[in-house]
C-alpha cells in the first residue's frame, strides 16, 4: 500500500501503527488545561529534585573563571541554583513553559537594531501575568496551596531545568534549542507545593548541533570559546545590558549596528529558521517608534523610564543607552553634531568618553577633541587622545 500521492517506501505494509501516547497523569492533565485557560501550554512537569552535579561542578567553573563580569547579583543566589527547595524549602515540583517569540528584525527609527525578544512588551510582565493567573486559578481550584511564577529573575536555572524536562536541548550557542522554534524561546516556571511526576509530551524529543557550529563562526566579537562555551564578557548582549562599565575599545566596532542585546548567533541557527512570527504576543513599544538613535543621549533617567515604561530597555538604563547609542552611531558614521554636543556636556564621564570614541572612528571633529584633552575626567581624556590618533591614522 502507498501513501497517497507519494513514493511507494518498500515494507511500509508491513509497518505497525504506532500505539496511542498514554494519558499524562491526572495532576499533570489539571494543570495543563489550566494553564490553557490562561494562555499557557504546558510543556513539562518535573519533581523538586536537586540537579545533577555535573550541572553545579560547569557552574562553579564559570563563576571561578569570573564569568559573571559585572553580574554579582548571580553570586547571591549560587546556594540556591542547585536545588530549588534551597530557595522555596516548600516547592514539590515545577511546571515548565516556553513562549515563541520569533518575528521580524528591528530596532529604532532609523537605524540601531535591538534584540527581538525586546521591541514590544517585557516578557517578564507578558508571561509572568500568565503563569500568576494558573497559579491563582490553581490555588482556587485546591490543586495546590503556594505556587511562585518564575520569569528569568530568581535564583532558577531555566535552561538545567528545560533541559532536563525535554523541552528543548543545549545549543552550541549555549541557549536552550526547540524543536519547533528553535532558540526562539522565552522560559517560565511554575513551582508548585504538589508533588508532579516527570511529564512530557510524545512530541518532545531530543536533538543536537551535530556539526554546525554557525553561532560559533557568525559572533562580531568572537564570544565563543568553542561549543557550549559563551564568555558573557565578550558577548553584545552582555555589553548592552548588565555592564555599567566602559565597553572595551576593542569590542565596540565588533557591535555594528547593535545598540541592545544581539540575535546573531540565533538568526543563523537552522533549527529557528521556520518558526512563523509571533510578535502578536509581545507587540511593539511605541518608543521605539518615536526616538532615534541621535535622541537617546539627550534623555534624562526621569524621561528615559517614563518613555520605556514597560519595555526591556529599561534595564539598560538612561546612561547605558546614551553610551550604547554613541557607540552604534560612530559605527554607522553618522550623528557628529550630537556626537559633539554630548562629548562637550553630557553630564556621564562614560558617555562622554564613548563619545570621543565615536568622533574619531568617524574621523572629525579634531577640534572638540582637543578641547576633550581637558576634561575633567581622565578617562573621557584619555578617549580623546586615542580618538586623535585614531583619526589622523
Amino acid at each position: 500500500m502507498a501513501v497517497s500521492g507519494g513514493p511507494v517506501v518498500p515494507g511500509l505494509s508491513r509497518m505497525r501503527p504506532r500505539p496511542p501516547a498514554p494519558p499524562p497523569p491526572e495532576s499533570v492533565a489539571i494543570a495543563a488545561a489550566a494553564a490553557e485557560e490562561a494562555g499557557l501550554t504546558l510543556r513539562a512537569s518535573l519533581p523538586a529534585q536537586p540537579l545533577d552535579a555535573e550541572v553545579n561542578e560547569r557552574l562553579s567553573r564559570w563563576f571561578d573563571d569570573f564569568r559573571a563580569g559585572e553580574m554579582a547579583y548571580l553570586e547571591g543566589g549560587r546556594s540556591s541554583f542547585a536545588d530549588l527547595r534551597a530557595w522555596k524549602p516548600w516547592v514539590r515540583g515545577a511546571l515548565l513553559f516556553a513562549m515563541p517569540y520569533a518575528r521580524a528584525a528591528g530596532g529604532f527609527r532609523g537605524g540601531g537594531r535591538v534584540a527581538r525578544y525586546a521591541l514590544g512588551r517585557d516578557y517578564h510582565n507578558v508571561l509572568g501575568r500568565r503563569l500568576e493567573k494558573l497559579g491563582k486559578a490553581l490555588r482556587a481550584s485546591g490543586f495546590l496551596s503556594r505556587f511562585r511564577a518564575v520569569v528569568d529573575a530568581a535564583p532558577v536555572l531555566e535552561r538545567e531545568w528545560a533541559i532536563r524536562g525535554a523541552v528543548g536541548f543545549r545549543g552550541k550557542n549555549t541557549l536552550l534549542l526547540d524543536a519547533s522554534h528553535g532558540p526562539w524561546v522565552l522560559l517560565g516556571e511554575l513551582l508548585v507545593d504538589v508533588e508532579m511526576l516527570p511529564w512530557a509530551p510524545p512530541a518532545a524529543r531530543a536533538g543536537h548541533c551535530g556539526s554546525c557550529t554557525r553561532c560559533l563562526d557568525a559572533c562580531p566579537t568572537q564570544a565563543f570559546d568553542g561549543a557550549f562555551l559563551l564568555d558573557p564578557r565578550r558577548c553584545i548582549s552582555y555589553l548592552t545590558i548588565e555592564s555599567r562599565a566602559a565597553i572595551p575599545p576593542p569590542l565596540r566596532s565588533a557591535m555594528g549596528e547593535w545598540v541592545f542585546g544581539c540575535d546573531v548567533c540565533l538568526e543563523v541557527c537552522p533549527f529557528g529558521a521556520h518558526t512563523g512570527d509571533h510578535s502578536a504576543s509581545l507587540g511593539f513599544h511605541p518608543a521605539l517608534a518615536e526616538l532615534s538613535l541621535e535622541d537617546l543621549p539627550a534623555l534624562s533617567p526621569e524621561v528615559f523610564n517614563k518613555l520605556f515604561t514597560g519595555s526591556p530597555i529599561r534595564r539598560a538604563g538612561a546612561e547605558g543607552m546614551a553610551r550604547n547609542a554613541v557607540v552604534v552611531l560612530g559605527n554607522l558614521g553618522r550623528g557628529v553634531p550630537v556626537l559633539r554636543e554630548t562629548l562637550a556636556g553630557h553630564p556621564s564621564a562614560l558617555v562622554r568618553g564613548h563619545a570621543a570614541w565615536a568622533l574619531g572612528r568617524i574621523g572629525e571633529s579634531r577640534q572638540e577633541l582637543e578641547k576633550a584633552r581637558k576634561d575633567p575626567d581622565s578617562a573621557v581624556r584619555g578617549e580623546a587622545e586615542s580618538a586623535l590618533l585614531c583619526s589622523q591614522a
